[in-house]
């Protein structure tokens, strides 16, 4: 009698241990699908090939800063591409989106996102990334302009999307990043002190600011340029649906945590250089 308790309890221990094992396979399997279909979003939305985007901008700052030159510069730029990888910011996306979507979402977003104007929109994102669209869009700046329509357009796709907001948080961060490098090549040891850098981007706020807003403005109206105004009424729509928000504010988290994560691998590289 003894030993069938004991023998009915063990059954029922090792069955519970295998339902909990199961569960958690499950479970695993779960946040991979789920994870799968996100990253497929990113994707298809054209994100996946954004993340480069702040690297460019520390090079970009880098290069202007006058107090590195020569070798030093060429490392500096260097340790920027070693360890500002947009792989590792792309994950800190991934997971702010996943967290960020509601049940559903994912197959709203996948539906415009694979729709003939969803294809055609991340078509023209992706192409302004090239390198030959700031020279081309400073070329047609004028004409955009004077195109009131397309400018009224573009700050409403703004407001939509928060692309200058996003634009003025990344300068900061690719400022600091500059910064720590000035800091760091001083004096290896200390701590990055950023009161100095606070105190700059303070008594200029309003003028980054501007000048990010008419910069983002005319970027947009340069995107989506070769788009009728319907289309574009129809994007913004879209834009405007609460899945769109979601993912939209997803993607902001994502970004900004994993532009912080890099810079502490920029940090990193910076004192083991000097």
């Amino acid at each position: 009698m003894g030993n069938t308790l004991k023998n009915g309890r063990r059954e029922q221990h090792f069955w519970l241990y295998g339902v909990t094992v199961l569960l958690l396979a499950v479970s695993q399997w779960a946040i991979a699908e789920e994870r799968v279909s996100v990253s497929r979003l990113l994707v298809a939305s054209g994100v996946d090939g954004q993340m480069p985007v702040f690297e460019k901008m520390v090079q970009g700052t880098l290069a202007q800063n006058p107090a590195f030159e020569g070798e030093e510069k060429a490392v500096l730029q260097h340790i920027a591409m070693e360890s500002l990888r947009g792989d590792v910011i792309y994950r800190y996306v991934e997971d702010a989106v996943t967290e960020a979507l509601q049940p559903g979402d994912r197959e709203t977003l996948m539906l415009w996102y694979d729709s003939p104007l969803g294809q055609r929109i991340t078509e023209l994102e992706l192409k302004g990334l090239e390198a030959d669209a700031l020279p081309a869009m400073k070329a047609a700046a004028e004409a955009l302009v004077a195109d009131r329509p397309r400018m009224e357009a573009a700050a409403r796709l703004d407001a939509l999307t928060q692309s200058s907001d996003l634009g003025m948080a990344l300068q900061k961060k690719a400022m600091l990043a500059s910064f720590m490098a000035e800091s760091i090549a001083t004096n290896p040891d200390a701590p990055v002190e950023t009161a100095e850098l606070d105190a700059q981007l303070q008594q200029h706020q309003g003028a980054m600011q501007q000048l990010i807003e008419q910069q983002t403005l005319l970027s947009l109206a340069f995107t989506y340029r070769e788009l009728p105004l319907e289309k574009i009424a129809s994007y913004e729509s879209f834009l405007s649906t609460s899945a769109s928000r979601r993912y939209q504010q997803g993607l902001k988290a994502g970004l900004l945590a994993g532009v912080d994560a890099v810079l502490e691998s920029w940090e990193a590289g910076l004192r083991e250089y000097y």
